[in-house]
């Protein structure tokens, strides 16, 4: 008997050969499987398709078609989910294998949202840590940033919003609104995820302007002026403060999750 998939992990990419490996990482997640993956391209070569599809299981979804960038990438994947409970990778990012898709559907079986740790990496390299506790005490409120792709949900409530495609802080504003209906939320300190430093907001100084007066507008729509300043400041003092700290004491992903390690470097190798 098949299972039935409990578990959507939407997938956006464009033109990353790198969400391969993204894909195997989530099958290595799944230690029930129960996880349907959403792959939403914004019209990548077609070798680069018929490399996914035959990565993808026939209880996955591919959609390659022109898009408006991530944020309408994830609304299109949040339009196909059809499981109760939710989540979202980009692709150039790696499930560590330290909870499983069971970990997942257990705790949002009592909870609405499951908030684990991420690691941003630079190759091997981490370079800053985005933790889960802030969320699960209502900190991310206040500008203690939110792990957007280690948080999974119920589809009830993370499907009842959608992404701002104008807005580069679409990100920080859905989860503001998702987080002030006060879910019922369970945390883990475990590292779920690694996320590739990268990305349109760190690409250049003025694009970091740029993103954080937007965010400094979402967190003006919940408060006043003086609430929303503190919180920009408490987000980038976060950043730079955990930048610091693995700056000083450096680490590298490999000797934490050696197993993940051992599966990415023989997909370089083999393909496989």
């Amino acid at each position: 008997m098949v299972a039935v998939p409990k578990l959507s992990i939407i997938l956006p990419s464009f033109r990353d050969a790198r969400i391969l490996e993204a894909i195997a990482s989530v099958r290595a997640f799944d230690d029930i499987g129960t996880t349907q993956i959403i792959v939403i391209d914004g019209g990548s070569p077609q070798g680069l398709i018929d490399k996914i599809g035959t990565a993808l299981l026939p209880q996955d979804t591919l959609v390659s078609e022109s898009d408006r960038g991530i944020f309408d990438a994830l609304n299109k994947g949040l339009e196909r989910v059809r499981t109760p409970y939710v989540g979202w990778i980009g692709s150039d990012d790696l499930y560590t294998g330290a909870i499983r898709a069971s970990d997942v559907v257990r705790q949002l079986e009592q909870h609405d949202l499951f908030i684990a740790a991420l690691f941003i990496v630079r190759d091997t390299r981490i370079v800053r840590k985005t933790h889960a506790w802030p969320s699960a005490h209502g900190l991310a409120r206040i500008g203690l940033h939110n792990p957007h792709y280690s948080t999974f949900g119920r589809f009830s409530l993370l499907g009842s919003e959608r992404f701002d495609v104008a807005d580069v802080g679409a990100d920080i504003d859905y989860f503001l609104r998702i987080l002030g209906r006060n879910p019922r939320i369970s945390s883990t300190n475990k590292v779920a995820l690694l996320q590739a430093e990268g990305g349109f907001s760190n690409s250049s100084v003025r694009k970091t302007l740029s993103v954080n007066r937007h965010v400094y507008k979402a967190y003006r729509r919940r408060t006043n002026f003086l609430g929303a300043a503190v919180s920009v400041a408490l987000k980038l003092a976060y950043k730079v403060g955990s930048t610091g700290y693995y700056r000083c004491r450096p680490l590298y992903w490999p000797q934490i999750f050696p197993e993940l390690f051992i599966l990415i470097d023989h997909r370089r190798k083999f393909g496989a």
